[in-house]
């Protein structure tokens, strides 16, 4: 088994790992990055609009902290949305002084890209500048495992596609995996982000919060034959959605806030869904705009280009749906992105409680650069204080990790985004949640994947697919727990806020993903809705 030794590891090479490595590197740390794919790429940093919320300028801190909290429906953890609000416009500033292709619009900074992947000129400035600070990186690399033990902490990986398998030893771990986005039939992720990241912070002895928050982007293409294109907001304000029958679904649903698959994800997704049970579809007539009224949007400007050279003009209505686009819930961690387990950070979409229920157009990228950056300079500070130890024998005996696990199990993930879109996504209830788990249980065991078992190989227990489901099962246990429905949670069987009694947090952790403890942690203030 190869042996690797940093002081500083990121997992992940999103945006918030990058950007930890760099701040990590800059204190003078020893840094690795390693991701399953090229570094920075196959991301959903280079799959996003580009666009981060909280440039200088007209838009203050004040007026972002107030636009969050009301998205996050009382449940953002106000201390981080504090940090993100004041340090987001100088960490933006920062991506232009070092190349960064963008420009600034109203409150926002836009990555200058093409359509669909506007964010490679985010990847490619923080690859080119890690690179200049000193990160290592070790691209199509899996990690399988996380551990520590007295304050030594080791990640186990295997090189892709068959190995070998590579041990690294660290002072310090920032986790930066990104989301579970694509453990729904619809969904805009990369298709490698199915939770992993949540399962090894279980595993590993963090907490997770808020899963069953769960934002599905309500105008995603579903053309046949095309991708599951982002179509951005302002340029969906600018057309007309209607079902089948020509019915205006905004104002059929009531739907008043503008741009409405900005502010309104929640909402307007759940009107669509409702409409596609009815056996309506869902289409959006783009006909007759002019560039002119594209000009103050860039993402807009670039989406409509691509569409009209894809499908041949936008004369025609376009047929869309809703799509998993991101997690709200995630690792807990502290302003400075520390977890309970000593030297494990977290950052990025990987990390629950800032943005409560629902997150805000603009924030989530605006929250790696912002968070990475802590992260890293928190795993910096933990490992110059505890550095690795470069004695001691591998925790995994090389006969029990003979070969990496087995990733083709036919059509397991199918299924399983399949069960979790219609009975665990956009609309929920109990019976359709219980009926989900049931469901699952059933294909884990068809594979070979028993939850009940705790003595099971290491390369079923390490197996990407078993956390996937593990993850999958976390998300449907926590929206059955909710009664309620807040956000991007709603139960048709409780469709009202309850705030009396679910104004808080669900909390879940291990030993293991076999044997979780679950809790709920009130709010120690009535909500957290901007005064």
């Amino acid at each position: 088994m190869e042996t690797l030794h940093c002081d500083v590891l990121c997992v992940g090479s999103g945006a918030a790992g990058i950007r930890a490595a760099i701040e990590a590197a800059g204190m003078g740390c020893r840094v690795l990055c390693v991701s399953a794919g090229a570094p920075g790429q196959g991301t959903c940093t280079v799959l996003s609009g580009g666009v981060f919320r909280g440039i200088s300028g007209n838009y203050s801190p004040q007026a972002h902290r107030r636009d969050t909290l009301i998205a996050g429906r009382g449940l953002n953890d106000l201390k981080l949305v504090d940090v993100l609000v004041e340090e987001a416009p100088r960490r933006l500033e920062e991506l232009a002084e070092w190349g960064m292709v963008c420009e600034k619009r109203g409150p926002f900074l836009f990555a200058k890209g093409s359509a669909p992947a506007w964010g490679k000129a985010i990847s490619s400035c923080l690859v080119d500048k890690a690179r200049s600070v000193g990160v290592g990186f070790v691209g199509s690399t899996i990690v399988l495992s996380l551990s520590s033990r007295d304050q030594e902490m080791r990640a186990l990986g295997f090189r892709r596609p068959r190995g070998p398998f590579v041990e690294i030893r660290a002072g310090a771990i920032v986790l930066a995996t990104g989301g579970a986005g694509a453990l729904y039939l619809r969904h805009d992720n990369p298709k490698g982000m199915i939770g992993s990241g949540y399962a090894l912070a279980l595993e590993m002895g963090a907490q997770l919060q808020d899963m069953e928050f769960v934002q599905f982007y309500p105008v995603g293409l579903a053309q046949e034959g095309l991708p599951p294109l982002l179509i951005p907001p302002r340029l969906a304000d600018k057309g007309r959605l209607r079902n089948t029958k020509g019915e205006e679904i905004l104002e059929k649903w009531e739907i008043s806030e503008r741009p409405a698959a900005e502010k309104a994800r929640d909402k307007l997704s759940q009107a669509m869904f409702q409409e596609m049970r009815q056996g309506q579809e869902i289409w959006l007539d783009l006909g007759g705009i002019a560039q002119e009224d594209l000009a103050n949007d860039p993402l807009s400007s670039s989406c409509a280009a691509l569409l009209k050279r894809k499908i041949g003009g936008l004369e025609r209505p376009l047929k869309v749906a809703p799509m998993a686009h991101f997690t709200m819930g995630g690792v807990r961690i502290d302003p400075w992105c520390r977890t309970k387990v000593p030297g494990f950070f977290v950052a990025g979409e990987a990390a629950g409680g800032l943005h409560g229920a629902n997150r805000l157009g603009g924030n989530g990228l605006t929250e790696a650069i912002v968070f990475g950056a802590r992260a890293g300079r928190s795993a910096a500070l933990w490992a110059k204080e505890n550095g690795p130890r470069k004695d001691g024998s591998p925790l995994w005996e090389a006969e029990v990790v003979s070969r990496p696990p087995e990733l083709s199990q036919k059509g397991f993930l199918e299924r399983l985004r399949k069960t979790m879109w219609e009975l665990g996504g956009i609309i929920r209830s109990g019976e359709g949640l219980m009926e989900a788990r049931r469901i699952l249980e059933s294909q884990m065991e068809e594979v070979g994947f028993s939850r009940g078992h705790r003595k099971m190989e290491l390369g079923t227990a390490l197996h990407p697919f078993f956390r996937a489901a593990n993850v999958a099962m976390v998300i449907l246990e926590a929206s059955l727990r909710r009664e309620e429905s807040r956000g991007a949670h709603f139960r048709e069987d409780f469709p009202r806020e309850h705030s009396e009694r679910w104004s808080g947090h669900l909390i879940v952790e291990g030993p293991s993903l076999e044997n979780l403890r679950w809790s709920f942690e009130p709010l120690h203030e009535e909500g957290n809705f901007p005064r």
